[in-house]
C-alpha cells in the first residue's frame, strides 16, 4: 500500500522534477531558433528526425528517461493524488532556467506572483494531503 510522503519520496520526486526541467531547457538548446514547421506533415516529422540528433535534444531525452525512473519509484511509495501536483514545481524551475541559462526576457512582476501562487498551492496540497511521516 502507498504510504505517505516521506524525505526519500520526496526526494525521488524533487529528482524528477529536475531532471524533467533540464530536460526541456536542453531541448530548447538544440533547437535554438529553428522553427521545425513544414509545408507538410511529413516535412515537418523530417525536421524533427534532423533535430534530434543534436546533442542536446539527445541529452533532454535522456533527462526524460531517467526522471520517469524516478517519478515511478516516488509513484510506488506516495499517493498519485499528493506526487502529481508537485510535477507543476518544475514550472518554476523552467521559467528561472529559462531566465539564467536561454537569457529569455521574463516580466518578474507577474512571474513571481504566478510562480509564488503555484508554489503555495502545491504546499497547500502537499501539507493536507501528503502530511510528510504521518497518517
Amino acid at each position: 500500500m502507498q504510504g505517505n510522503l516521506t524525505i526519500g519520496s520526496f526526494g525521488f520526486i524533487c529528482v524528477a522534477i529536475a531532471l524533467g526541467s533540464c530536460g526541456q531547457i536542453c531541448l530548447k538548446l538544440g533547437l535554438g531558433h529553428r522553427d521545425l514547421g513544414g509545408a507538410s506533415v511529413l516535412a515537418t516529422f523530417l525536421k524533427i528526425l534532423h533535430a534530434m540528433a543534436n546533442p542536446y535534444i539527445l541529452i533532454g531525452l535522456a533527462c526524460y528517461v531517467v526522471s520517469t525512473f524516478f517519478w515511478i519509484l516516488a509513484l510506488s511509495k506516495v499517493r498519485l493524488s499528493v506526487a502529481y501536483p508537485m510535477i507543476s514545481m518544475g514550472y518554476v524551475i523552467v521559467v528561472i532556467l529559462s531566465s539564467v541559462v536561454l537569457r529569455e526576457h521574463v516580466d518578474w512582476r507577474y512571474a513571481g506572483i504566478g510562480l509564488l501562487c503555484i508554489c503555495t498551492g502545491v504546499s497547500f496540497i502537499g501539507f493536507g494531503l501528503g502530511q510528510m511521516g504521518g497518517k
